[in-house]
């Protein structure tokens, strides 16, 4: 072994070493992808994301709001239980010896949920860069969230709503850690996509393989969002009837929950043979998944000097991604809270939401296409359309009160302006992530993703109970997310794409070198 080698040798961990030697030892051909692949991956997208979007994020609050508002006392005068009959009702429930808002108690249970979440998918996610524990791990998650839904039935009077507190952030992090594994399958698809192949066989340049490549991302994306649309309208379409036919009593929500959670896995178990592992190298033996997951997060992170671009974006994804998931609590707790919307209307404007988005994403996939758009020009032209919307919402309520989100119709209104918007957003987020992550490294990528989206979410429901408690009055907060969107839009600015995949590249190249050095 020369001098040079053993420098190099030196300056890698064992458990580095281990990894590589076992990854180009064991790890086969990248084998092309198969549409029943895609397909299973698709469906498992549409029903895993039914429970967070429908459960998780609508109806526990709702659920959570409800029992506490008839567990606690009118705002007037703290002796005399909450009448929740009287229209526009006003009450506080006492928690830990303070009175709150069951709105802002709603909203610091979801920012307890993104601590939470943040933690426990810093925890365990790296692992699934190893053997088949991405899916796997999809599979147990799957069953850990049914479990959880099924547990909300426990809720049988207002008194317990401190169960629903718990339960939430359980369901919300299970939830989330698959998101991490799902994701983390768009760059292997990607890269394992026919067209991509058949580029790299003809001895096409890089330049014409990222291009192709970019393409295919953007539309494996395009069209998960859409289907994850349909298929929570499916969801929606059931919770609804169920709500209706149960006339929208507290029973109701937690069946509609836990029949969420019973999908999710029902469907998980029915694709699970078609959604390929694509396994990565084995797990080093005698390792730790939470000290080997926070130390290979810790080395994806001392790497920013090498690859500046894509840590600028992740800056910008921290910004934004809890500015944009403020935008949509403001205005569902200011429709239920304030403008009288019932459970029933509550799920309809998601439906809504849903149907908006899936129309929304393949309009603005066809606008991509006939103009051949970046996917960072997509982002921007997301970002410029909600920063209207926001602009509206703050400005009006300075020259009228009869507007800015004062009547019902513009509630719905908002609800589809913010539908055609939202899948689009999120969908060249990741696209975007997937151009610029270095080969080999995307589940740590898409784990540190997911994690920006979650260590900065809590904020967003602390500042607007914050602001309420301050000025009792929730429109004020949409300050927030309109401040969030003009700071996190000028940092994406900053990124220069082609810049961050010829880093990513050269990082992916050097770490070969250098474990190939090392290993001699």
């Amino acid at each position: 072994m020369g001098k040079n080698s053993k420098i190099m040798m030196d300056s890698l961990s064992e458990l580095d070493l281990t990894s590589y030697e076992e990854k180009q030892n064991l790890q086969p051909p990248v084998p092309p992808l198969k549409n029943t692949e895609v397909w299973a991956w698709y469906i498992q997208n549409a029903t895993y994301c039914g429970f967070g979007w429908v459960a998780s994020s609508l109806m526990v609050p709702l659920l959570i709001q409800d029992m506490a508002s008839k567990a606690g006392f009118e705002a007037s005068n703290i002796t005399i239980p909450c009448n929740t009959t009287a229209p526009h009702f006003k009450c506080v429930t006492p928690v830990f010896g303070h009175y709150l808002e069951p709105g802002t108690i709603s909203l610091y249970i979801s920012s307890l949920s993104s601590i939470l979440s943040f933690f426990m998918s810093l925890s365990i996610s790296a692992v699934a860069d190893h053997g088949s524990y991405r899916k796997s791990l999809m599979i147990v998650m799957s069953i850990l969230g049914c479990i959880v839904s099924v547990c909300f039935l426990l809720i049988q009077k207002p008194s317990l709503f401190w169960l629903g507190a718990i339960l939430s952030p359980l369901g919300w992090t299970f939830f989330n850690i698959c998101a991490v594994f799902s994701h983390s399958y768009l760059p292997l698809y990607g890269r394992a996509h026919p067209e991509v192949l058949d580029a790299l066989d003809r001895g096409e340049s890089m330049l014409v393989v990222n291009k192709i490549e970019e393409q295919k991302i953007n539309d494996l994306s395009a069209y998960s969002v859409v289907i994850a649309n349909i298929g929570s309208i499916l969801i929606h379409g059931v919770c609804i009837g169920i709500s209706l036919g149960m006339k929208e009593s507290a029973l109701s929500l937690e069946l509609a929950i836990a029949f969420t959670g019973v999908w999710w896995l029902l469907w998980m178990m029915i694709v699970s043979p078609w959604l390929e592992a694509r396994p990565g190298p084995p797990l080093p033996k005698g390792t730790n998944w939470v000290v080997h997951s926070w130390r290979k997060t810790y080395n994806t992170m001392v790497s920013f000097h090498k690859l500046p671009e894509i840590f600028k974006f992740m800056i910008s994804w921290f910004i934004l991604s809890d500015g944009i998931s403020t935008i949509s609590s403001i205005l569902f707790l200011i429709l239920y809270r304030e403008l009288s919307f019932t459970h029933s209307h509550s799920l309809i404007i998601s439906v809504l939401l849903g149907l908006m988005a899936s129309i929304g994403a393949y309009f603005f996939m066809i606008i991509r296409r006939i103009w051949s758009l970046t996917t960072r020009c997509m982002i921007l032209i997301c970002l410029g359309l909600y920063g209207l919307l926001m602009v509206y919402l703050v400005c009006t309520p300075y020259f009228t009160n009869k507007f800015g989100l004062r009547n019902a119709w513009e509630g719905w209104a908002c609800t589809v302006y913010i539908g055609i918007i939202i899948s689009t957003f999120y969908s060249s987020m990741r696209c975007l992530l997937s151009e610029l992550c270095p080969e080999g490294d995307e589940n740590e990528w898409f784990s540190l993703f997911l994690l920006a989206d979650k260590g900065s979410s809590w904020l967003g429901p602390v500042v607007t109970g914050a602001i309420y408690t301050a000025t009792h009055e929730y429109r004020t907060a949409f300050w927030f997310p309109l401040g969030l969107i003009l700071l996190g839009g000028l940092v994406l600015l900053s990124v220069d794409v082609n810049k961050g995949k010829d880093e990513a590249r050269t990082f992916a190249r050097d770490k070969r070198e250098k474990y190939s050095l090392a290993a001699m």
